[in-house]
């Protein structure tokens, strides 16, 4: 960084500064759009799905079968996630 030597210096660096902070500001807010869109269900279902269909078994298993059941095993632990929530409500109501 360049030594600052008088004031209007000193406000262009600000500006350039909060220019700066502006932009990665909206990078993060864009990445977490785009995770928060890509940890949606029936994208991450498609995901697995689409990986069935296009990859190659590397050891001469069952691709389909494999996918199907990391499928599977997503959904379940979504759905354990969510019973244990609705339980965990439930027990504070009490």
């Amino acid at each position: 960084m360049k030594k600052i030597k008088n004031d209007k210096q000193l406000q262009h660096q600000k500006k350039q500064l909060l220019k700066r902070q502006k932009e990665l500001e909206q990078l993060l807010h864009a990445n977490w759009i785009e995770l928060k869109h890509s940890l949606r269900p029936k994208n991450v279902a498609g995901e697995l799905l689409s990986k069935a269909f296009h990859s190659k078994p590397e050891d001469g298993s069952n691709s389909l079968a494999d996918s199907l059941g990391q499928f599977a095993a997503v959904l379940t632990k979504a759905a354990v996630e969510n019973a244990q929530e609705k339980f965990s409500e439930w027990l504070k109501n009490k």
